[in-house]
């Protein structure tokens, strides 16, 4: 439901799939391990932030391993939890902006919500997915950045294939992240832009859920509730301010 498009209805859905998979589970473990560990996921979205807006806008195009690139903002991120955690209850917005202007940096923005519209993009005005992209982009900027208010202490572990990149232009960069609860794989669709070449994130998979995908299934739902454009994205925007 469109008012619940942020972190709590995204929980539910994936926590109300995962139950559907594994009937014989524990329903009161799997349940909520399983709600903590996609809150986790989204938390680990922002481990593409780190350095400031403008050495991370000077230096990301200067990266020219997809590994490399996740790996260094990794190691900043804990940076940013103690330098800027404390904004996000003096001045929560502050945070955010904070957290937006870098990950504008590295994240295709545009690209993932065109996506998440799927074909009713194409029935969109320009000027719709123009507005889209700007609520749907301040949506993930306040779920991703509270997560990593909450969840800042973790052990991420880089998983470096043999052979490396190669020629590929198109890439998955997999972390092992250690918890209380066990071990969970991120995996970030990293993709070469053609415009500069840098390294751009298009999307994530947190433990073998598909973020893009559950975010396109949210929209088509709405609209075939909605059954209009600017409604939905004015709930998707109702959802980020709420």
């Amino acid at each position: 439901m469109m008012d619940k498009v942020g972190l709590q209805a995204l929980s539910y859905r994936l926590g109300q799939s995962r139950k559907r998979a594994n009937k014989g589970t524990d329903k009161r473990t799997g349940k909520q391990g399983f709600l903590n560990r996609v809150s986790l996921g989204l938390m680990l979205l922002t481990t593409l932030l780190g350095v400031s807006a403008v050495a991370w806008s000077e230096n990301v195009a200067k990266i020219s391993d997809p590994y490399e690139v996740v790996e260094a903002v990794t190691d900043e991120v804990l940076n940013v939890v103690g330098a800027k955690q404390a904004l996000l209850d003096e001045d929560p917005q502050a945070f955010y902006a904070a957290v937006g202007e870098v990950l504008s940096s590295v994240v295709a923005f545009d690209y993932i919500a065109y996506g998440v519209m799927g074909d009713y993009a194409k029935q969109a005005t320009p000027e719709q997915r123009q507005r889209f992209s700007e609520v749907f982009r301040e949506n993930l900027i306040s779920t991703y950045a509270k997560g990593m208010a909450v969840y800042g202490q973790q052990k991420i572990v880089l998983v470096r294939p043999e052979g490396g990149v190669g020629d590929k232009d198109r890439i998955g960069v997999e972390q092992k992240v250690q918890t209380d609860e066990g071990e969970h794989t991120v995996t970030y669709t990293m993709a070469k832009s053609k415009r500069d070449n840098a390294w751009k994130l298009l999307n994530v998979t947190i433990n073998g859920i598909n973020l893009g995908k559950t975010f396109r299934s949210q929209f088509s739902q709405a609209m075939r509730k909605a059954g209009n454009l600017d409604a939905v994205i004015e709930g998707w925007s109702a959802s980020a301010n709420g």
